[in-house]
C-alpha cells in the first residue's frame, strides 16, 4: 500500500530538469527549475561557470541522461521586459565588437575568418569565434580588443561544422539546416553510410554547406543497415528458378536485385525468390550436371528429308563503282595530246 501510494506521488510531481540550450552552442545542458513552470520554448536566464548567460528551453532530459549527474545549476529566471532591453543594448554592443575584430584581423593579415561574438548577459566576458586552417597567433589581435573593451576576451576556433551551426543557412533539401535548428550533437557521417544507400558518390550531392558529409545521412544508418544484410552483394552467384545467375545490382528499398544468368539474359527478382542450393537442386527441370543448368535446350535434329523448304533466290552481283577521279586528274587528262 506505501509502495502504490509512493509510485502515485512520483506520477503527479511534475519533472523539474529541463534542457537548455544557448545560442551559440547546440549542445543542449540540463537545468533545475526549481520552482518555476517552464515550457518548451521559454527563454530564461542560467548561471554557468564563466557567468550568466540567456537560453531557450528546448525540451526535458530523460531519467538515464540525468542519473549521472552531480552537480546541476539552477535557472535563475525567466526572461523579463527589462531583460529584453538589456539582451538588446548585448546584442548591439555585439555588432559593434564584430566590426571592429573583423577590421583587426585584416589590418593585421591574420589567416582566420570571424564568425561570431557573443557576450554574457552579466556582460563580464566577450567571445569571439573564428574558423581557421591551422593554427594561429593572434597576440596581437587579443592586445587590441583588450585595450578597446576593457574586459575578459576569449578567442575561440571552431570547426566548419559548428560554423554552419551557429550562421545557419538553407540545406539542398529546401529546409533550414538540421544542425541550427534541432541538432543537439554531432555525429560520426562516413561514405559508407551514402553507399548503402545506394547515393551517387558525387561530393557536391552527399555534402552540406559546411563542406562536410550531410548529418541527415545518419538519420537512416539503422534501417539500411537492417535491409542490406537481406540482400547479396553485387557479383555474388545465387540460385532463382531460372537458373544459376551472378547478382549486378541491388535496390536496397525494393528488397529486389538485377541477376545475369549463364546464358547473359538479365533478370529481375525479389529477395524472397532467391533459393538455397539444396532447394535449387530439388527443382524437378533442374536435372543434369550443375554446369549445364540454365543453359539453353538444344534443339532436336530432324532429317533431311523433313527440315523446312527454304526458297534459293539468286541475287545478281552489285556492280562496282567507277572510282570518282580528282579535279586535277581530269585538268591533266584534257591536256594530253
Amino acid at each position: 500500500m506505501v509502495a502504490n501510494m509512493t509510485m502515485m506521488e512520483n506520477a503527479e510531481k511534475p519533472n523539474r530538469l529541463v534542457c537548455v540550450r544557448f545560442e551559440s552552442i547546440p549542445t543542449p545542458y540540463i537545468f533545475d527549475a526549481q520552482d518555476l513552470e517552464l515550457r518548451q520554448g521559454d527563454r530564461v536566464i542560467v548561471g554557468t561557470e564563466a557567468g550568466q548567460c540567456a537560453a531557450m528551453v528546448i525540451g526535458y532530459p530523460r531519467e538515464e541522461e540525468a542519473a549521472g549527474l552531480e552537480d546541476i545549476k539552477p535557472v535563475v529566471r525567466k526572461v523579463t521586459e527589462e531583460d529584453e532591453a538589456r539582451l538588446d543594448r548585448i546584442h548591439a554592443k555585439e555588432k559593434d565588437c564584430y566590426a571592429f575584430c573583423h577590421e583587426r584581423i585584416r589590418a593585421r593579415g591574420l589567416s582566420m575568418k570571424l564568425i561570431r561574438v557573443e557576450q554574457l548577459f552579466d556582460e563580464n566576458k566577450i567571445t569571439f569565434y573564428f574558423v581557421a586552417e591551422g593554427r594561429v597567433d593572434f597576440r596581437e589581435l587579443l592586445k587590441d580588443l583588450v585595450e578597446r573593451y576593457r574586459t575578459r576576451i576569449e578567442l575561440r576556433q571552431v570547426g566548419t561544422r559548428q560554423e554552419s551551426a551557429m550562421l545557419g543557412g538553407i540545406g539542398s533539401c529546401g529546409r533550414e539546416l538540421c544542425c541550427a535548428t534541432f541538432l543537439t550533437n554531432f555525429q560520426r557521417i562516413s561514405v559508407k553510410m551514402a553507399k548503402n544507400q545506394n547515393m551517387t558518390l558525387n561530393p557536391t550531392k552527399i555534402s552540406g554547406l559546411c563542406g562536410k558529409l550531410k548529418c541527415c545521412l545518419a538519420y537512416e544508418k539503422e534501417s539500411y543497415a537492417n535491409l542490406i544484410e537481406n540482400l547479396p552483394k553485387p557479383g555474388k552467384k545465387v540460385f532463382l528458378a531460372e537458373g544459376e545467375a551472378m547478382v549486378v545490382s541491388i535496390n536496397v528499398i525494393n528488397q529486389t536485385v538485377v541477376a545475369k544468368l549463364t546464358d547473359r539474359r538479365f533478370v529481375k527478382a525479389h529477395v524472397s525468390d532467391i533459393l538455397s542450393e539444396e532447394e535449387y537442386q530439388q527443382l524437378p527441370e533442374q536435372k543434369g550436371p550443375p554446369q549445364d543448368r540454365g543453359k539453353p535446350a538444344p534443339t532436336e535434329e530432324r532429317p533431311e528429308d523433313e527440315l523446312p523448304m527454304v526458297p534459293m533466290i539468286a541475287t545478281s552481283p552489285k556492280p562496282k563503282k567507277k572510282r570518282s577521279r580528282s579535279r586535277n586528274a581530269r585538268k591533266k587528262r584534257s591536256k594530253r595530246p
